[in-house]
């Protein structure tokens, strides 16, 4: 690897520390640590990756919904590029919008391979069976 494309790299994130947890934001996982604070259990942060992922998911599903097609289809870089162009948040980072187009693209995939799975509607589904 030469000097000039190691110039170009982004360094990942800084480690965070609440309390006694030390935590990497952009890449620890399983995604989106949960702690109780006081009274009430708070969800510290949600990663780049966990929202690619999960967006990859979504995106995935509502294009299969808008075409009326019940068959996960891959897409290629050109397909994926232009997909992701418009739902890339702004906000992040240079390294963040990386691991995000990653995941997006392993969510993307996952339901082509019928691995998906959502996290919130997990838990939607767990707190309806709780009211019953």
């Amino acid at each position: 690897m030469s000097s000039k494309s190691r110039s170009k790299e982004v360094a990942p994130p800084p480690l965070e520390k609440i309390g006694d947890l030390v935590f990497s934001p952009g890449t620890d996982l399983p995604f989106g640590k949960r702690i109780r604070i006081g009274l009430s259990e708070q969800m510290i942060y949600e990663s780049a990756v966990e929202k690619g992922y999960r967006t990859g998911i979504r995106a995935h599903l509502a294009f299969l919904a808008d075409h009326e097609n019940m068959t996960p289809i891959p897409l290629d870089d050109k397909q994926f590029t232009m997909v992701i162009k418009h739902l890339l948040p702004s906000d992040l980072s240079p390294f963040d919008q990386g691991l995000w187009r990653s995941y997006f693209i392993v969510g993307w995939m996952c339901v082509y391979l019928g691995l998906e799975i959502d996290d919130e509607e997990e838990e939607d589904e767990e707190g309806e069976g709780e009211d019953l």
